[in-house]
């Protein structure tokens, strides 16, 4: 029997102790710091696959929105409304192709009275819907319709409301947009409202590439897990809960109670959650063959790795920056840890990059028109604003340009939407040529409204420009028949223009341009004024 006092003990002693320090280093570590860094970053990235579908849902709604806004604030739309021309919207709008082709589900237009214009709404193979609630206003819920009290209290600025409802007993988004003038100000003239079912179209349409992971709980069956609701779309607040390994993001119906939910499968862990591994179990064996090599082991393969991912890891729980790696190239547990760490920050990170290339993408959209590619109203607002507010531009002479195409109404008459929209483009293609894009902004007001900034331009290059923007336009000899001046298209210019070191508001330099334009119209258009 071995003595308590000889070496041998001692060393046995010895190295069940260090064995068992090592196995409970090892056990405390993983238990109070790496499985919980990696629970968290799970959770974290279940929160940002909630982020993701939340971001893909309000982007595909914004497009419902801005094709709601694009044919609700338009003056023809509104004076049209005003007058309650029933066969203009009939004929204008109700074509069942048109409805499939954009990839909605139904469109409509009210009077200011709740009175039904002209409506028609499809299922998705294109087959003609009817739904009551929508074309017997009795029976719609009033929250659809804009009132003109409402349009009063936003003081006259156009309203667009977004409400998730059941329609023929599917779930289904319903987009109402105030009718308005395109310059945004004036009283209600009625209500457009679109809607779109809340399906598995429409998610293989928000994402194409995903759809086939992303399931509907429909109204009838959302009860049953209301309790495991991570998130709502209407709300900011996140919760992670996971159940049957998936999460659940809510929608909110009209009466803001829960209507549906979306079923989303969490992402696949990469990390073992036991305790007790065989490859921790397998590291402490072969320490007791070691002993002699116990330091410069620990040291070596289990101390220096353990810090560099302990280090690794604060470092990004700290400043949340996913481009750090542990860089472990050993064949050991501890290595093959930070290497599945690295690999799990490098998800992140690219899930971290897409998702920022997606909002990127999706402020590109807000702020392009989508027929010419132009800058939009939106933009242009944003453009100005950042102008005025710079001190060096304005020191410095600013011309504003807003131009109109003659006669494009009776060009649309005679010829049609489609080679309307394309006169449209070359126009727009034409500014672009004419004009320096690093320092002049190009973009459509709205219909066949354009306006140009040209920063550091003085009134009398701003005539050049406008001279030469007029002769080009002409020049492309586009055939127009019903032109009372010309047989082909010209387009008429008003100008503005402030000195440098004289402050002018920009709204005050558009409506001297407008003014211009109104001018140039008056004596015979396909020609410039200048304010």
């Amino acid at each position: 029997m071995m003595k308590r006092s000889s070496l041998r003990s001692q060393i046995l002693f010895a190295a069940a102790l260090a064995c068992f320090a090592i196995l409970s280093a090892q056990v405390t570590i993983r238990y109070l710091w790496t499985i919980p860094q990696f629970a968290e970053l799970a959770r974290y990235n279940d929160k940002l696959d909630l982020l993701r579908l939340k971001a893909a849902i309000n982007a595909q709604l914004r497009k419902l929105q801005n094709f709601a806004y694009d044919n609700g604030v338009w003056d023809e739309v509104y004076q049209k409304a005003q007058s309650g021309d029933r066969q203009w919207f009939q004929q204008s709008f109700m074509i069942q192709r048109s409805l499939q082709k954009l990839s909605i589900n139904g469109l409509y237009f009210y009077n200011n009275s709740g009175q039904l214009l002209a409506g028609m709404s499809i299922d998705n193979d294109g087959q003609l819907l009817d739904v009551k609630m929508l074309t017997q206003p009795s029976l719609m819920a009033k929250s659809l319709l804009i009132h003109p009290n409402e349009i009063v209290a936003n003081q006259l600025k156009p309203i667009t409301k977004t409400n998730f409802i059941t329609i023929n007993n599917a779930p289904a988004v319903v987009i109402s947009q105030s009718l308005a003038p395109s310059n945004e100000i004036g009283p209600n003239a009625g209500t457009l409202v679109l809607w779109h079912y809340i399906d598995q179209q429409f998610i293989s349409e928000m994402l194409p590439s995903a759809h086939d992971n992303i399931f509907i709980i429909p109204p009838e069956k959302v009860g049953n897990i209301a309790n495991d609701i991570s998130a709502n779309l209407q709300t900011d607040d996140v919760q992670v809960k996971l159940h049957d390994k998936s999460l659940y993001l809510g929608i909110l119906g009209i009466d803001n109670q829960l209507l549906l939910a979306i079923k989303v499968p969490q992402s696949p862990r990469l990390y073992d959650e036991e305790l007790f591994n065989p490859a921790l179990i397998a590291g402490i064996v072969v320490s007791i063959f070691t002993l002699f090599l116990l330091y410069l082991f620990i040291s070596r393969k289990l101390v220096n790795p353990i810090r560099n991912l302990l280090k690794t890891i604060s470092y990004v729980n700290f400043s949340n920056d996913y481009t750090a790696r542990t860089n472990l190239t050993g064949h050991n547990e501890i290595h093959k840890l930070g290497r599945l760490i690295d690999r799990m920050f490098d998800l992140v990170e690219r899930q971290q990059r897409k998702l920022t290339q997606k909002n990127q993408q999706l402020q590109n959209l807000s702020n392009t028109d989508a027929l010419t590619g132009l800058a939009n109203r939106r933009y242009l607002d944003e453009y100005l604003t950042a102008l005025h507010s710079a001190g060096a531009n304005r020191k410095q002479p600013l011309a504003m340009l807003v131009v109109d195409v003659d006669y494009f109404k009776r060009y649309n008459d005679f010829y049609g939407h489609a080679l309307g929209d394309k006169v449209l483009q070359q126009v727009a293609t034409t500014f672009q040529e004419s004009t320096h894009r690093a320092t002049d902004l190009v973009c459509r007001y709205g219909g066949e409204e354009f306006v140009l900034v040209l920063e550091n331009t003085s009134k009398e290059e701003a005539v050049t420009v406008a001279n030469h923007l007029c002769h080009a336009v002409e020049a492309l000899g586009i055939p127009h028949q019903t032109s009372a001046n010309t047989n082909v298209i010209t387009i008429s210019i008003g100008i503005a223009a402030k000195p440098a070191d004289e402050i002018i508001e920009c709204e005050t330099l558009f409506a001297w341009a407008d003014a211009a334009l109104y001018i140039a119209k008056e004596n015979g258009r396909n020609r410039y004024e200048i304010a």
